[in-house]
């Protein structure tokens, strides 16, 4: 995290608080609908979708920061895996 960083994401959050908050909110209650949907909600997820985006784009590592993918570690296999049905002998079949 950037040293200015906590105090943006504060600040973001304080604001998108501020939006979800009474006077905001009473513009947007109509009974008109936008595309067959109440504009209150189109407000919500809208903003919802903006916060998130704004996060994202805050906490975004930077391209210096950027240390590579992760390793990653190959599965491990046992060759020589037994089950009971290769156990039995030829001609007989599991009971189900």
């Amino acid at each position: 995290m950037r040293s200015g960083q906590p105090r943006v994401l504060f600040f973001a959050a304080a604001t998108v608080l501020l939006l979800f908050n009474y006077p905001w909110l009473s513009l947007f209650s109509s009974a008109q609908l936008l595309f067959g949907i109440p504009p209150l909600l189109l407000y919500l997820f809208g903003l919802w979708l903006g916060f998130i985006l704004i996060i994202r784009a805050l906490l975004k590592p930077s391209a210096s920061s950027d240390l590579g993918p992760l390793p990653v570690k190959p599965p491990t296999t046992k060759a020589s895996k037994t089950t009971e049905v290769n156990k039995m002998p030829q001609g007989d079949t599991p009971d189900v």
